[in-house]
């Protein structure tokens, strides 16, 4: 569970003859995490594709540009295909696919770009139509030119002050004006930068002939013919759709993965009459492989296993419990660990729920946490990410309302005490009685919950280095000896900050009455803060430990460790605030909903605080506590021990959505 799952290098040899067999079995079993092979020589070199690969590639191809020219991609069929009934079916249909479909995607695509080519026509003589002059008559001259475009302000005046034979025509529109120019040739250069002064934009004029109104008719009346031809193709492509398109989803499934299979030598090495393959397999299955193979080879390959060397950098394969893999999606989010680092989701699973749960700390938003998580795994069951992050929701919302249930009592930020026995105004008693009292009040105990989140953060990075000398010791001792002296500067800081704050809170007296029992009282008074000679001693030894083991620039970082436990009072500032929310909206509407005696303003009211709550208190609230839970994991905790950089354990395996091998 802290420890990835063993692998084995291993090597699996055998005869040219059993190639396509074997492959076959690595695929099925799915345990081999192929190491590619690149290193050349005499006598092996990179196999070929297997017989089948060409004629497979080339299908492929073929159902792929169908899948495109149907606009098939997100097709999902009704149910699995046998690759039994996809073969027998697919070579016929191949031929009466090939030819329609692509007749009439063809079709399809040279009547919309003519479509596209019409539309443009009009679209560029609409603002020249109310000027009646032909289209060919706005060039072909050699005495004079002509400028058709848009102008920003009018140049008329300008045009006839300075050019009088020159001929203006113009239409004003809405925010620019429609403009005809006719001048003299040799007057073109004067004439473009007059117009270019009122922002002048030219208009390129499409090459037809005849009145710009009984071109735009023509082309209108081509449109609606078109749109007619485009209708019909469209109707023959949707037919070939409702009846290929299970087929042909499931067919260019199974071909890819007869592809991939069939390329799999290429990542291997060959001679003229054996093949190597090697890779990584976990332990536990290296025994199944060699039965499959001794089974389906009739003994022309089998299994050797290799001693590991000390540079080798095994795949990581997790190996968690099914209610912790969830939390792997916030590993995969960082980095997958080393094969020799520990695996921190266990971790996750415990400290993720427990610090939102703290900050949230309601049943009410815990139970809306709950249903948000569900709606998530119900709506994208096809996303294996989205399932993980709705069942890591869950497991927020269900430790959200234990803490709202049993710890600070309440539901919605109103208690279930009676208001009487509370600092608050309004209690559940009124709708119904829940003998429950809270251990906390979050906008009174602020002391406490702030001395529970420092206990929970001391625990929490003292296992970080903890776990860091786990994943040390072995190969760079020294390291390992850096994270001691980085726990005993912790230990003094906590220590330090338990004895100032004495019986302050009953966390803090508890702490100093157990775990800090043995350590010396005494203490000096340096500017009115009692300073603990003991925990001085930790934090002294710590720091003089840190130079030898990790360099001088380690006891810049000293001053960090206190940052990261004071970092932990986020817990508790969070809880607070979103109490504080909470009671203020209920403040500010319950007076409205219970105390108006109007029923119309009472559901105003009522929906005004579902808004607001379900908003900034739910919404905002629960994904503020959510950022600070996983930062307190990613930047205090990890960084005492994770490291990262692993390879992930990608066997050689076929994800089949929509077929079924069948026999």
């Amino acid at each position: 569970m802290l420890r990835p799952e063993e692998m084995t290098r291993a090597v699996v040899v055998g005869s040219i003859e059993s190639l396509d067999v074997t492959i076959e079995c690595l695929y099925e079993l799915g345990v081999l995490h192929l190491i590619d092979f690149t290193e050349q020589d005499d006598e092996f070199k990179i196999g070929q594709p297997l017989s089948n690969a060409s004629d497979a590639s080339q299908k492929l191809l073929k159902l792929r540009s169908m899948i495109r020219s149907l606009s098939i991609d997100s097709h999902k069929p009704s149910g699995k295909m046998g690759t039994s009934e996809i073969r027998k079916s697919l070579e016929q249909a191949l031929v009466t696919l090939d030819l329609n479909t692509s007749t009439k995607a063809e079709a399809r695509q040279r009547i919309q770009s003519l479509i596209r080519e019409k539309e443009s026509e009009i679209k560029s003589l609409e603002p020249f139509v109310s000027f009646g002059i032909p289209v060919e008559d706005y060039e072909g001259y050699e005495a004079i030119f002509s400028l058709a475009g848009t102008c920003r302000t009018d140049p008329d005046a300008a045009l006839r002050s300075l050019f009088p034979d020159a001929e203006l025509l113009k239409e004003q529109r809405k925010g620019d004006m429609v403009v005809a120019v006719f001048a003299k040739a040799s007057d073109r250069p004067e004439v473009l930068k007059l117009l270019t002064e009122h922002g002048f934009q030219e208009s390129k004029l499409p090459k037809v002939t005849g009145d710009p109104s009984k071109v735009i008719g023509r082309n209108r009346a081509d449109i609606a013919r078109l749109e007619k031809d485009l209708t019909r193709t469209e109707s023959d492509l949707e037919a070939i759709r409702k009846k290929y398109a299970d087929l042909i989803v499931a067919s260019e499934e199974d071909l890819a993965v007869e592809v991939m299979k069939a390329e799999t030598p290429l990542r291997i090495a060959a001679s003229t009459n054996s093949f190597v393959i090697d890779g990584w397999i976990p332990t536990s299955r290296v025994a199944d492989l060699q039965r499959s193979l001794d089974s389906l080879c009739c003994g022309l390959a089998f299994v050797e296993t290799l001693p590991v060397e000390e540079h080798d950098e095994p795949p990581v394969k997790l190996k968690n419990p099914k209610p912790v893999k969830p939390f792997e999606f916030f590993i995969e989010l960082v980095s997958t660990p080393k094969y020799n680092e520990i695996d921190p989701t266990i971790v996750l699973f415990i400290t993720f729920p427990l610090f939102l749960g703290f900050m949230v700390g309601d049943l009410g938003f815990g139970a809306c946490l709950v249903a948000l998580g569900i709606f998530i795994r119900v709506k994208f069951t096809g996303s294996p990410d989205a399932m993980k992050l709705g069942a890591i929701v869950v497991a927020a919302g269900l430790m959200a309302g234990l803490f709202g249930l049993f710890v600070f009592a309440e539901a919605f930020g109103v208690p279930f005490h009676p208001a009487e026995e509370s600092h608050d105004e309004y209690s559940w008693e009124a709708v119904v009685n829940i003998p429950i009292h809270p251990m906390l009040e979050k906008m009174h105990d602020v002391i406490e919950m702030l001395a529970i989140s420092l206990l929970a953060g001391w625990i929490h990075l003292m296992l970080g280095y903890i776990m860091g000398i786990v994943n040390t010791y072995r190969h760079n001792m020294k390291h390992a000896v850096a994270k001691v002296a980085w726990m005993l500067v912790l230990f003094g800081m906590f220590a330090e900050v338990m004895l100032v704050a004495g019986d302050a809170s009953m966390t803090s007296a508890a702490v100093n009455s157990t775990l800090l029992s043995p350590i010396p009282t005494a203490a000096v008074d340096v500017a009115g803060i009692s300073l603990s000679y003991a925990a001085l001693a930790f934090i002294i030894v710590g720091v003089v430990i840190l130079p030898i083991t990790e360099g001088p620039l380690a006891l810049t970082e000293v001053a960090g460790v206190l940052t990261n436990l004071v970092s932990y009072t986020r817990l508790a500032a969070l809880a607070v605030g979103k109490g504080g929310m909470a009671m203020a909206f209920n403040t500010m509407f319950f007076p409205m909903m219970f105390e108006s005696g109007n029923i119309a303003i009472a559901i105003v009211g009522a929906v005004l605080l579902f808004i607001t709550q379900a908003f900034f208190v739910f919404f905002i609230g629960s994904l503020s506590a959510g950022i600070q839970a996983i930062r307190l994991n990613y930047v205090e905790f990890f960084l005492k021990f994770f490291e990262g950089g692993g390879t992930d354990f990608s066997p050689l395996k076929c994800d089949r959505k929509h077929s079924v091998v069948t026999k």
